[in-house]
């Protein structure tokens, strides 16, 4: 906290989010990922406080992306009871497999990058799950459909990010008692 924030956390991170350093730890750690060379990926992407499907790898290795499905982001967790393929038939490519209308995902616990995406990621105005929740119209982004899920949040843990970004609401909104 004391370095301050990188040229590439820009925009609020600078104003009305710099309580949020755990998100900001978060979004550079995510970040050295978007750009990533062809050879190095697709990456998987977990968040500290997720839990795995136990069968997680196996079911990941049945589904199949089209071969006319060009995609950036394959989300692994969603909790937007709104998108599924009941409630939008016409975005299933693909048996579990759900196009991302824009701006309509909302969480990000896990996923996986396959081409980069950082020069459409940036500046980075804003945490990374707010970006990959609402750049679905740049970035080619879907959803791996699964019941049980293959990745939830595990509320039983602590989140290094929530615990930060707490102790720096704290720090920088102290209460007058």
């Amino acid at each position: 906290e004391h370095r301050g924030l990188p040229d590439v956390l820009q925009g609020r991170w600078r104003t009305d989010l710099q309580h949020m350093w755990g998100s900001a730890a978060c979004t550079l750690s995510h970040i050295q990922f978007y750009d990533r060379a062809e050879n190095e990926l697709p990456v998987i992407i977990l968040e500290d406080d997720v839990t795995i499907h136990p069968e997680f790898f196996r079911f990941l290795d049945e589904v199949k992306f089209p071969e006319h499905v060009q995609w950036d982001l394959c989300h692994l967790s969603v909790i937007n009871p709104q998108f599924s393929s009941v409630a939008s038939p016409e975005r299933l490519v693909a048996p579990h497999l759900i196009e991302c209308p824009p701006n309509q995902i909302a969480g990000a616990y896990s996923y996986i990058i396959n081409r980069a995406i950082l020069e459409r990621f940036l500046p980075s105005v804003e945490e990374v799950d707010w970006q990959l929740a609402h750049q679905t119209d740049v970035i080619a982004s879907y959803v791996i459909e699964h019941e049980p899920k293959l990745t939830a949040p595990d509320f039983r843990l602590d989140s290094v990010r929530m615990s930060l970004d707490h102790v720096s609401w704290h720090q920088n909104n102290p209460t007058t008692d």
